[in-house]
């Protein structure tokens, strides 16, 4: 798999975590990579070249072990990547106990009417040496909003004040070019003319070099979750549109960030060599002068490196880990709870789903917790909704009830019968089938889908699996050209689930309109009690049932002994923290957000 397939994944889950699919950090440690070589490409900017061997004495260096071909370095095309705290820093980013800590942000104020963000900034540098500025921050976060940038992505921001209506004009420019209304040219020109006119607008704006003030269009409580997003500098690029080619040499080999590390050399698909930043001051110096990234094709061989000690530390598969616990390897194993879930998702429009008497028989043909138990043994928590397990926003929810003879009976009453004894039920000349899609370079996923296809045979409903690639699935989305989809998506820290349930979110491929939901998802952004109003969701959501929640993986590092300090998965991954590690015989550096490394 690419990491622009992979980034896909991120962004999807991304646009919760403001709530990025991400990601990763829901799915990015779990997707396969390219297998290209590609020469060495050195990082420039006065990096120092890797000694020869017999040089003399190395300096300690962690390597550690990442999926994917990894295809660029730039935040702006590759949301939520593992990697980039090593490289780049937010405004703020959350801990391992999920609470917000200042980043390049040392504080910030909210307005009594809860629309306008005063972000006050700590005073940092670029590894180039130039400072960080406020105009560093007005250009990363308008840059995502470009009719350039990944649509998806730019979603994120709709809430910025006047974001909405003019992501709403975009997409009818884009049906007008679909349509052969619009040259490419016309396109541009007045895709460009409404980008313009919401700058003008100042939602993101710099009154002075150390101050940002952030509007949104209406109270907007999970702000703080779109003040994750890594920041890029300004003056790297000559205008937003060169920041948003994947053909920049700072995408390429030569980014310039303001994290503890910067990039020495790079062969893509294979290795990627870090060196810790000279001008840092003594006391934020990272544990490890030099960071090794090796890059895996799938899981198999990441597992296989991590156990037989050829990296330091890396995400480990649950049979893996099961293995370990088995076998008392001697690694380390930290884990954390994936803050996103896997769910099937109905299409509400079609003739067979929209029957709520098939969406609840649904619900009580499927053994979730053998299904779960059977793909990830204890390293997944089986759902009943979307509220995730230790979240405080989490409903407290009965386990998934399996009674098969239940939903035959539902399928009865609902006038579904097996009338010609071939078992599978119809209602007058309509069969009851059902295709369910998934993607491929998942396995639990596909293996899932296959489970959950046998149950649903068992009750008379006749499902088959198709597997497609993940853009693929993405355009049978956003188009309804399925039935029942089986994907995962992230959703963060902060409960708003806007994008997927609300009657105007992008993500809400099951069609879901219900005034009651809408309601309450818009109460939520604005405040006030968000427990008892994402609870109230909850509830609304189990008995609608668009959807067939089922796991929350729990994700495991592996760590060689040897490798000690804060190691700790945060919502920002294993690696949130990397620059706190150090070798065992050696003191960590000091603690805090910027000895941490930065970044979320």
């Amino acid at each position: 798999m690419t990491e622009q397939t992979l980034s896909w994944r991120r962004r999807l889950g991304a646009a919760l975590i403001l709530a990025l699919v991400i990601t990763a950090v829901a799915g990015i440690w779990r997707m396969a990579g390219t297998t290209g070589r590609a020469p060495a490409m050195p990082a420039g900017g006065g990096a120092t070249p890797a000694p020869a061997p017999g040089d003399g004495p190395q300096p300690p260096q962690l390597v550690l072990g990442s999926l994917g071909g990894f295809e660029g370095w730039n935040p702006l095309l590759t949301e939520r990547h593992p990697l980039q705290p090593l490289l780049f820093r937010s405004l703020v980013r959350y801990n391992d106990r999920m609470e917000v800590e200042p980043d390049l942000a040392a504080s910030w104020e909210v307005g009594k009417d809860g629309r306008v963000y005063t972000l006050h900034l700590a005073e940092a540098t670029w590894s180039d040496g130039r400072p960080v500025t406020a105009s560093d921050v007005v250009f990363s976060l308008t840059t995502r909003l470009h009719p350039r940038a990944d649509r998806l992505a730019a979603y994120n921001l709709a809430a910025l004040n006047g974001a909405e209506t003019y992501l709403a004009e975009l997409e009818r420019l884009d049906r007008d070019r679909q349509a052969g209304l619009l040259d490419e040219a016309a396109w541009e020109a007045r895709a460009m003319a409404a980008y313009d006119r919401w700058l003008e607008r100042g939602a993101v704006r710099a009154p002075d070099p150390r101050t940002v003030v952030v509007t949104f269009s209406e109270p907007y409580a999970p702000a703080l979750e779109l003040f994750t997003l890594p920041i890029v500098p300004a003056h790297a690029f000559a205008s937003q549109a060169e920041a948003l080619d994947p053909r920049n040499p700072f995408h390429t080999g030569h980014p310039v960030g303001s994290g503890p590390y910067r990039l020495d050399s790079w062969v893509p698909g294979v290795q990627a060599r870090l060196v810790a930043r000279e001008d840092l001051p003594r006391e934020q110096a990272p544990g490890y002068p030099v960071v090794v990234v090796r890059f895996f094709r799938d899981q198999e061989e990441l597992d296989r490196a991590v156990l037989a000690g050829e990296v330091d530390a890396g995400r480990l598969s649950p049979e893996a880990a099961r293995r370990v616990v088995a076998g008392q390897e001697p690694l380390r194993l930290v884990e954390f709870p994936d803050l996103g879930y896997t769910y099937l998702a109905y299409n509400l429009a079609d003739p067979i789903l929209a029957d709520p008497a098939v969406r609840q028989a649904m619900e009580q043909a499927v053994d979730r917790p053998a299904l779960v138990g059977a793909l990830f043994g204890r390293y997944a928590e089986v759902l009943a909704g979307p509220g995730l397990p230790g979240t405080w926003w989490a409903a407290t929810q009965s386990p998934p009830r399996y009674d098969p003879e239940a939903a035959r009976a539902l399928l009865e009453q609902a006038g579904w019968v097996d009338g010609d004894g071939d078992g599978v039920r119809e209602r007058g000349e309509q069969q009851l089938a059902i295709r369910i899609i998934t993607h491929r370079e998942n396995r639990y996923r596909e293996e899932a889908a296959d489970m959950l296809a046998g149950f649903l045979r068992q009750v008379g409903i006749a499902a088959e699996v198709q597997v497609v690639d993940w853009p693929d699935l993405v355009a049978a989305l956003r188009e309804g050209r399925y039935q029942a989809a089986l994907l995962g998506v992230g959703v963060g820290v902060d409960p708003d689930g806007y994008a997927l349930w609300h009657s105007t979110g992008h993500l809400n491929f099951t069609g879901l309109h219900d005034a009651e939901v809408d309601r309450l998802l818009e109460e939520g952004r604005r405040g006030g009690d968000r427990r008892v109003i994402y609870r109230q969701v909850q509830q609304r959501l189990a008995e609608l049932e668009p959807a067939l929640f089922l796991w929350q993986e729990i994700l495991v590092l592996g760590v060689r002994q040897g490798v000690e300090g804060p190691i700790s998965g945060s919502p920002g991954g294993f690696f949130w923290n990397v620059a706190a590690w150090h070798p065992a015989d050696e003191p960590g550096p000091t603690s805090g957000p910027a000895a941490a490394g930065g970044g979320t």
